[in-house]
This record gives structure tokens, C-alpha cells and sequence, in this order.
């Protein structure tokens, strides 16, 4: 079964509705609960002034949290109805912070700085709901009913509704209140990461990285919503972050749906921290974006929207050459919100489609330009020019040619510009500098030399080599380092329990490697840990056996110490690529 890192949870934001369910079984408690806690108010009196705010501890998750209640005016109007009896209308807040985590400072909840805790916000709810005579939009349940918004940090998503009934349990309001909640109850805010040693994380945040190849080869010229940032005025990789669109989630994983933030980032001031403090190291972050998806994520849907987001953060890391494995030694273990550890929870893998989109476009803008009429170029470079979003209508004013002209090159161009919702555009960033490439060109025209289908033969091959070598990649949690005395070094994670065994795992790393990577493996180097000897590292997968490091001292295991070991693996040594001539008898 395969091993991954189990990514950490980050930022959530959850409503939960209570009080009222489309299930008949279950009972509509309505606005109880809140009325709990507006009764609660009234029994500490006048102890807001003396004794302060009401505070609890409580036990959750094997850990004391500190808690705290609070309430403020809402600016709602007091609910025409017989029943609500209540001259103002508040709304109430819960604080909780880990009281275990080293990062707490002893005071009040309201007053932490919350490093791993949050806060839970309770609202009234009911039809025709007004402020200051102004109707309020809220879902219309046909009574009333709560709104339980919960935004932490830090903690299990999972564990949010279990926490705020913990919470009300501790203040004497009954946790049945909150349980189930109604399917409406969705996802505002959702996000996992990893943190990496900084010497690591460079791939991910570079120009040929998955976090700025998702913008340009992904997302549109015009339409929609593209966002890129780079900041690295601080520390290279300081802030770097693209936003993928739901409907171009698909393009990045098969079968995604969400859209979402790709980020590389350190806090405000990463030079506040030496190497064996946790921020010293970025995180590498994937967030679901709700602005950006058309579609509601309920809270039913937690595990399909932590799968996707965890997903997207382990193929990254795998199209960079890191290793996705907590066995690896990328990743930082001593980080205080996360325990890290390898999971055999489901997760896909995919090979890098970003190669062959990125492929495909340059090979469609290639096969196109060439015989493009003089219409074609001037409705081009007029989208490559223009600032605003054009229909086609105004392609022909621009351009002087008649709106059928317009719709026939839209029709001949397609792959190159995209024409919805009445507007035309560039397919995408990397197509965009493809044209401007060959408009720059002074009109030279580019002829297609290769045809379709030996192109077709090579990319197969291509996506099958990389299938392969991502797949020995993974099952040994190999990172490819850059290393100064030779051309590449292979970090195996996975420990060998002897020698042998690490041979063994060698030997399978230079097949899928001179088969799917390069045949020439001259320079690239292996290390790998076994139980029985420590650190050894083999010098040149072309000459694998000759020579190795073992703990930093350099032995040379010649031909005759192989043959005078009990089991000599003849085999192997053929394999190895030594002289097995007729007359040589292995001395």
C-alpha cells in the first residue's frame, strides 16, 4: 500500500446551521440554544464588571484548552414574533486556545493571539429577518433556526463540530442542539500544508515551477480571474502564489473540481529565525478558494475537499523530483502545529500534465501560424495589443473586416482564441507568448516539420517514462538534489535493512532512470541509509558497484572482496556491466 505525508491542516471557516433539519426525525430545537446563551448573560450579571468575562477550561483532543464568552449588539431587529421575548438582539462569541501548545502566552482567550485555536460566532436566524427596517438575505428554512460560523487554525477540520460541542458542554448548553446540522451547513474557508526545509523548496517556487506554470499554461488571456504574485524581496520565495479556477482544476488533476490557491510563502520576517526554528522554513499551501468555485462545498463534503487540496500539494511536490514521504528528511518535523507522519489514506497521483499542455499549445500555435491569412494575424495581433475584453463585434470595428470575417477566423483559430460568453481571447498566457514570439518575427511564417503523429508516438512514450520513474520515485521517497561534487544526487528515504538490499533498490533505481530519465547516468549519484551499515552512497548509476561512501569514509570493494564473499551474486556483477569474457575467472 502506498505512503504519503499526511498534509496539516491550516485555516478553516465553517457554518454550521442548527436548530432546524429537512430530516423529520430530527428535532427542530430553533432558536434554544440561543436563548442559552443570551441566559447565560443574565446569570453572570454584574461579574462582567467584577470578575470579567466567563471563562472555562475543557479537555479535547488530549490536549486543555482555555476558553472564554463574549457578546456584542448584532443590529438586527428583535423578531416579530410571540415567541421572542428579547428587547435586543446580540450576537455571541466563544474563544479557544491550546493552553498545551508552546506558543501559548497564559492569557485570557479573547486576549491569546490564537496560534492554534479560533473562535466560534453564534447568530440568530429567522424569516423576514430586518436591520434597521432593512430586509437581510439569509437561507429561509420556515423558522428559525442558528447560524454557528467556526474560523480556527491548526487543528483536525474534521474535529470542528465535536470542539463546538465540547465547548457549549462546558457553559451548560446541551450539545444536542448542535447535532446533526442541517445539510446547508458548507465551507467557507479551507486549506492544507506541508513546511519544507529551505533547501528544498526552491522547485517549487521557481519561473519553471508548478505554482507559476499553473498560471501561464492554465488559465485564460482574458476572461475569468487570473492571479499570479511574486514577492521576493525578502527571501527568494518569500510570497509566490497562483489562483487555478474551478473549471481549469481539472486540467491540473483529473477530476478536481475546486479552485484553489497554490502558495509558497515564510511569515513577515523570516530573518528573525535561525535554521532550527520552524518558520525558518516555508510552507508550500494549497486553499480552497469559495470565490473562485461556483459550486457550494457542503460540510458532508469535507473529505472529498481535503482529498482534492491534498492531492493538488503531494503532485506538486512530485513534479518538482521531492519526495513525498515523511521518511524523506524534506520536511520539517519539529514545526509545532503539525504531526508529521506518513498516512496510506487514498490518494491519486498523476504524471505532470504541465509539459504537455504547455507542449500542445507551442506545437497548435506552430501548426497554425504558418498558414495564417492576413485576417488571421491582424484579429491576433489585435488581442495580443488590446487592453480590454473584445467581442467580436468590436474585433471587427478594430479591425476593419466584416463581423463574418471575424466569426470564420474565431472558427479557423480555434486552440489559439477562445471565444465565450460573446468575448474572444488568447487560450491561455503561454499561448499569448508563443504569438508575440512570432509577431515580433517581422512576419517570418513557421512551418510545422514534424508531423502529428510521430509527434503523437513521441509524447506517449514521454508520459510513459515519466509514469515509471515517478512510480520507483515514490515507492523509495527518492529526492534529486543539486549537488556540487556531481551532476545530481538521489536521496533515497526509505531504509534498507543491509547492503544487499540496498543494491537491490540501486540497481531498480537505474533501470527506471536510463529508461525513462536519461541513458546517460554518468555523474549522478545514489545515497541511501541501511539499518546494518548507516549512510552509503554509490558513485555513478553507470558503474553503481565499484565504489561507495559508507559513513563518510571511502572503500573500494574490488573484484577479488566480491568474489571472496560467501553468496557471490554473479548475476548481479554481469548486470553491473563487469567483464565476464571467456577467459576472465573473476579474480
Amino acid at each position: 500500500m502506498s505512503r504519503h505525508i499526511k498534509c496539516a491542516p491550516h485555516e478553516c471557516d465553517v457554518r454550521f446551521t442548527v436548530g432546524v433539519h429537512p430530516d423529520p426525525g430530527v428535532p427542530d430545537y430553533g432558536l434554544k440554544p440561543y436563548y442559552a446563551m443570551d441566559s447565560l448573560i443574565k446569570e453572570w450579571g454584574d461579574r462582567w464588571e467584577t470578575d470579567g468575562k466567563p471563562t472555562r477550561d475543557i479537555e479535547f483532543n488530549g490536549e486543555t484548552w482555555a476558553t472564554c464568552f463574549d457578546y456584542s449588539k448584532s443590529g438586527l431587529d428583535p423578531w416579530d414574533s410571540p415567541e421572542f421575548q428579547l428587547q435586543t438582539v446580540r450576537e455571541f462569541k466563544f474563544y479557544f486556545v491550546a493552553k498545551s501548545n508552546p506558543k501559548y502566552e497564559g492569557k485570557r482567550a479573547d486576549k491569546d493571539k490564537r496560534v492554534q485555536g479560533g473562535t466560534i460566532s453564534v447568530r440568530p436566524r429567522w424569516p423576514n429577518l430586518t436591520s434597521n427596517g432593512t430586509p437581510v438575505s439569509v437561507p429561509d428554512y420556515g423558522g428559525p433556526y442558528v447560524d454557528v460560523q467556526v474560523q480556527a487554525s491548526n487543528l483536525p477540520h474534521e474535529d470542528y463540530l465535536s470542539l463546538v460541542k465540547r465547548v457549549m458542554d462546558a457553559y451548560g448548553i446541551a450539545a444536542r442542539y448542535f447535532d446533526p446540522p442541517h445539510p446547508d451547513s458548507h465551507i467557507n474557508d479551507l486549506a492544507y500544508y506541508v513546511r519544507i526545509h529551505r533547501e528544498y523548496s526552491g522547485p517549487l517556487h521557481a519561473a519553471d515551477g508548478p505554482i507559476a506554470r499553473a498560471h501561464t499554461l492554465i488559465q485564460g488571456d482574458r476572461t475569468g480571474y487570473r492571479k499570479h504574485e511574486e514577492d521576493n524581496t525578502k527571501i527568494p520565495g518569500y510570497m509566490v502564489k497562483s489562483v487555478v479556477e474551478d473549471e481549469k482544476a481539472g486540467e491540473l488533476v483529473r477530476g478536481h473540481k475546486l479552485g484553489k490557491e497554490l502558495k509558497h510563502y515564510y511569515p513577515n520576517e523570516p530573518q528573525k529565525y535561525t535554521p532550527d526554528d520552524a518558520p525558518y522554513h516555508p510552507k508550500f499551501e494549497v486553499s480552497y478558494q469559495t470565490s473562485r468555485t461556483d459550486h457550494t462545498v457542503r460540510w458532508d463534503d469535507l473529505d472529498d475537499a481535503r482529498r482534492e487540496l491534498e492531492e493538488t500539494v503531494l503532485n506538486c511536490l512530485d513534479w518538482c523530483g521531492l519526495s513525498t514521504s515523511a521518511e524523506s528528511g524534506i520536511f520539517v518535523d519539529f514545526d509545532p502545529f503539525w504531526d508529521m507522519r506518513d498516512t496510506t489514506e487514498s490518494r491519486k497521483f498523476v504524471p505532470c500534465p504541465l509539459p504537455e499542455i504547455e507542449d500542445e499549445q507551442e506545437h497548435r500555435v506552430m501548426k497554425l501560424w504558418g498558414d495564417m491569412t492576413d485576417a488571421d494575424r491582424d484579429v491576433t495581433e489585435m488581442l495580443l495589443t488590446d487592453g480590454g475584453k473584445v467581442s467580436p463585434k468590436e474585433a471587427a470595428e478594430k479591425t476593419g473586416y466584416t463581423y463574418r470575417t471575424i466569426r470564420t477566423v474565431v472558427d479557423r483559430l480555434e486552440g489559439l482564441i477562445r471565444h465565450t460568453y460573446g468575448e474572444l481571447e488568447l487560450e491561455s498566457k503561454k499561448v499569448q507568448q508563443e504569438l508575440l514570439k512570432r509577431v515580433r518575427a517581422a512576419g517570418d511564417r513557421f512551418q510545422q516539420d514534424i508531423g502529428s503523429a510521430a509527434m503523437e508516438l513521441a509524447d506517449a512514450a514521454e508520459e510513459r517514462g515519466r509514469s515509471r520513474w515517478a512510480r520507483v520515485r515514490r515507492e523509495y521517497a527518492i529526492t534529486e538534489i543539486d549537488a556540487e561534487d556531481c551532476r545530481s544526487l538521489l536521496e533515497v528515504g526509505y531504509t534498507a535493512d543491509d547492503l544487499d538490499e540496498a543494491k537491490a533498490i540501486v540497481r531498480e533505481i537505474r533501470t527506471a532512470y536510463t529508461e525513462c530519465v536519461e541513458a546517460n547516468t554518468y555523474g549522478i549519484h545514489v545515497v541511501v541509509e541501511t539499518a546494518e551499515s548507516g549512510r552509503e552512497r554509490f558513485r555513478d548509476l553507470s558503474n553503481v558497484f565499484t565504489s561507495a561512501y559508507r559513513s563518510g569514509d571511502y572503500i573500494r570493494e574490488t573484484r577479488a572482496a566480491e568474489k571472496a564473499r560467501d553468496g557471490f551474486d554473479f548475476e548481479a556483477w554481469k548486470e553491473a556491466g563487469y567483464p565476464v569474457g571467456e577467459n576472465w575467472d573473476g579474480g
